[in-house]
């Protein structure tokens, strides 16, 4: 039986409206950390109460926690839409990809590797069979934001419980702050990523005609249908006796 294609349409779509929800979380994250930030400062001139501050803090560790609920369920779509891309690879010319569907998605958790693969692995989704074929620069420059993102977050996460006053801790926040308007850049470039790779494997497929996977539904009618003909038949049969 020839490798079947699956349409990505009801994968690209959920990833990239998390991808959206991520985006947002961020920019609340943003204005929380910037609010901080000016409490802190005013707290410093004497005109501000320190339970303001107190206020600003919980601001911020709600905000944070919205943001990386809406960063597991964007890295979990992402991941659901990258395993029925890289199935799909067979159908479109490549029928032994370089890395497995299970280490396409082991190689964002594997330290070390986790610097390139993922980056190379969402790169051959895009290639769809054609071996050889430079990714859009777009690729490589969501890869950098992305790692960049990551890198400065952890620090600034980091930095935040050795600050030693207001002034430091200020510094942190507008740390943080830089460090997750990168994460935002990332996951805006991340849209194009998964839009982009989403079109350019369709289009493969009808160029290629490659056969089409049955959506879930007409597979759970085919798998139905057997039985109920079987009832069908019996009936008839019941009817066609003479002493029915």
């Amino acid at each position: 039986m020839p490798p079947t294609f699956t349409a990505l349409g009801s994968q690209s779509t959920p990833a990239i409206l998390a991808l959206y929800v991520k985006i947002g979380t961020c920019v609340l994250a943003i204005g929380a950390d910037a609010r901080r930030v000016v409490v802190a400062e005013r707290l410093q001139d004497g005109r501000l109460l320190v339970d303001a501050l107190l206020a600003a803090d919980r601001l911020v560790l709600l905000a944070s926690l919205l943001e990386l609920a809406a960063f597991a369920a964007a890295a979990v779509l992402f991941l659901r839409w990258q395993v029925v891309a890289h199935r799909n690879l067979p159908a479109l010319g490549e029928p032994e990809p370089r890395v497995g569907v299970g280490a396409g998605v082991a190689a964002w958790f594997v330290p070390v590797v986790n610097l390139l693969r993922p980056l190379q692995v969402v790169g051959d989704l895009w290639r769809a069979g054609e071996r050889g074929t430079s990714v859009p620069a777009i690729f490589r420059v969501w890869w950098i934001a992305w790692l960049v993102a990551l890198a400065a977050v952890v620090a600034a996460w980091t930095l935040l419980g050795d600050a030693a006053d207001v002034a430091e801790r200020q510094r942190i926040d507008a740390l943080r702050a830089g460090a997750t308007a990168l994460s935002a850049a990332a996951a805006g470039l991340a849209l194009a990523v998964v839009s982009r790779t989403t079109r350019r494997q369709e289009a493969r497929a009808l160029a290629l005609d490659a056969p089409r996977a049955a959506p879930p539904e007409a597979r759970s009618d085919e798998t139905a249908a057997p039985g109920a003909l079987r009832v069908v038949s019996e009936e008839h049969a019941r009817r066609s006796r003479p002493d029915a």
